[in-house]
């Protein structure tokens, strides 16, 4: 995790993928109590998050996800009228991820109370993700493929190039798949805590 410090400003690079969504929660709740508020969220390699100087306070923060077809004035107003404040939105694959935000009053408060509610999220983002792994890896794979075409040509710099072609394609393929079986271990996760509940 790097952190950079300016003008009341504090910028902390880090990844979570999409079945860690209750780490960052926890992470940015860490902060808050730190006397860092959570004001913006930027893309890159690692993601990089903005955080504001404030009064270190107890704050629940919670993640949820959204199809672009239920992103509506209802759903927003929905989380207003329970009191969470909306932080950030984020654009995922065919919806969105907004970040929400509450003063904690130690009922330990969450938008997901029980693994069905969990367990549905997973199994919308597992079909979401399944339809996107499955679309790259036909182009990856044939991106690979045209790979092996140009070092078979013998051509110093083409060898380069698809060297590093098939480097990315590859751990392009690797990153998707790594998700697909995390969100895979997850739901699994959920389906036992469920049974045993019962």
């Amino acid at each position: 995790m790097k952190n950079r410090i300016m003008n009341n400003r504090k910028y902390v690079r880090k990844t979570f993928l999409v079945h860690q969504y209750e780490e960052e929660e926890i992470f940015l709740s860490d902060m808050r109590a730190q006397g860092w508020k959570f004001i913006a969220l930027y893309s890159g390699v690692p993601t990089m998050y903005e955080f504001e100087q404030c009064e270190p306070e107890e704050y629940i923060y919670q993640l949820d996800y959204v199809e672009t077809k239920n992103d509506t004035e209802d759903y927003h107003q929905l989380y207003q009228d329970s009191g969470w404040e909306e932080v950030v939105p984020w654009n995922a694959l065919g919806g969105k991820w907004y970040y929400f935000c509450k003063k904690s009053d130690n009922n330990d408060e969450k938008i997901y109370t029980d693994p069905e509610s969990k367990i549905g999220l997973f199994n919308m983002l597992w079909k979401k993700y399944t339809v996107f792994l499955a679309i790259c890896s036909f182009f990856e794979i044939n991106g690979i493929i045209a790979c092996f075409h140009m070092i078979a040509r013998d051509a110093s710099f083409l060898k380069i190039v698809a060297g590093v072609g098939i480097v990315a394609f590859t751990s392009a393929i690797i990153f998707f798949a790594y998700n697909m079986i995390a969100i895979s271990l997850k739901k699994a996760q959920l389906e036992k805590a469920k049974k045993e509940r019962w």
